[in-house]
């Protein structure tokens, strides 16, 4: 039995959009511009969870409660995972030559993953993710470089999406937060594909994207 259909249907279609966006970009950069394929890493962290979310929302109450606690801790992980690879393309595109800051947000990484361990609340993985979003938006004010505009809009769609569902806004009773939230959440995608075109190119070459 499938539940939460148009959870399903959207979380599918924004795997699928972050899965082509991220092969897209994959194909426009070179191989040594690190900053740009972490990102590509970070667009695939976004299509792993939303599959896996989706497949959770769709499936998981079929199945024994250890079994949907397991997948659920599964999908926030991959979110954590998504937050991860978001902050090692910004210290490839800003501080590539401190490697201090590695370790620091592998820590964070441990920490966040060890946290929605115990605490499996949606709202520890956003913060896990909002943080390096906010790192990116800090960067793109103090930078402004050519994916400054794409990632702060990116990062502002990304805030409304959160809002909506937290907030439990849905348009009608077959179309929940969490459905809108993936809409606003796929058009936050375009523009972070649209920043991750500009990426290393203060060193490297992309193609137009």
């Amino acid at each position: 039995m499938i539940h939460e259909p148009a959870t399903l249907a959207t979380d599918m279609l924004l795997a699928l959009l972050g899965g082509w966006l991220a092969w897209r970009l994959r194909k426009r950069v070179t191989s040594n511009n690190s900053a740009a394929i972490w990102w590509c890493r970070a667009l695939l962290a976004m299509a792993a969870s939303a599959l896996v979310g989706g497949l959770y929302h769709g499936f998981a109450p079929n199945f024994h409660a250890a079994v949907d606690g397991v997948w659920w801790r599964l999908v926030l992980s991959l979110i954590c995972v998504m937050g991860l690879t978001m902050e090692v393309s910004l210290i490839h595109e800003i501080a590539p030559a401190w490697p201090g800051w590695m370790r620091v947000v592998v820590v964070k990484f441990l920490l966040s993953v060890a946290a929605v361990i115990v605490w499996p609340d949606f709202r520890v993985a956003m913060a896990d993710y909002g943080l390096a979003m906010l790192a990116w938006v800090a960067a793109a004010l103090i930078l402004r470089r050519g994916w400054s505009i794409w990632m702060l809009s990116g990062v502002g769609l990304s805030a409304v999406a959160g809002w909506v569902q937290q907030s439990g806004l849905g348009l009608w009773p077959g179309f929940n937060h969490n459905d809108v939230f993936h809409v606003i959440q796929a058009m936050a995608v375009v523009g972070f594909y649209r920043a991750g075109c500009g990426l290393g190119l203060k060193h490297h070459r992309c193609e137009r994207c």
